[in-house]
């Protein structure tokens, strides 16, 4: 398993070199971004079954003049449900939504900034605020540290499609893939 990781990450990085060498297209200073997604739960917790769940977000970026990186500020409120009916057998809908709400700097670098299909790679981190909603077989609430690699293709200037894996606590992991409605960052007329 190390291996294969090691692989996708020599080619990750060897990709980010090889379009570094482009020239970059200069692009709208200021963009923002709305969206909305599902997310799965990641790790074991109390035995609970995964369940798909939603995920909200909102970002405001600044892409930075002459360079493919942008840095910016999230919002992210996220979800790792799972279901517990296995533990009573009574025929019930049971389950436990672990909610993070997340507040952090992101960095972002985009391997064609400024082109229709523009693929992207970054990272978020921050703090969330982490509670159960629900029901409540496992109650936990608190702050922890956030940090959220992510990956994604930017479609037609205003399109984004994300995936994103949420760490900050057990129980509370999960992975997101989102769509998004992107508003500003078009090429320079």
């Amino acid at each position: 398993m190390r291996k294969v990781i090691l692989f996708i990450l020599m080619v990750v990085t060897n990709t980010i070199a090889a379009y570094s060498q482009n020239n970059h297209n200069i692009v709208q200073v200021i963009e923002g971004e709305v969206r909305a997604g599902f997310t799965t739960p990641l790790g074991d917790y109390h035995t609970g079954k995964s369940q798909i769940s939603m995920s909200l977000g909102l970002e405001g970026r600044y892409n930075i003049k002459g360079t493919p990186w942008d840095c910016g500020l999230m919002f992210d409120l996220s979800t790792a449900r799972r279901g517990y009916e296995h533990l009573y057998n009574d025929g019930y809908d049971r389950w436990q939504n672990n909610r993070t709400l997340a507040l952090a700097l992101t960095g972002d670098y985009n391997l064609r900034q400024g082109t229709k299909i523009n693929p992207f790679i970054g990272t978020a981190i921050g703090v969330a605020f982490n509670d159960v909603v629900g029901d409540k077989y496992f109650p936990s609430k608190g702050t922890s540290m956030f940090f959220s690699p992510r990956i994604g293709v930017e479609i037609l200037y205003h399109f984004r499609i994300s995936a994103q894996c949420n760490l900050c606590r057990k129980g509370y992991n999960n992975l997101s893939v989102s769509l998004s409605l992107i508003i500003g960052g078009r090429p320079k007329k």
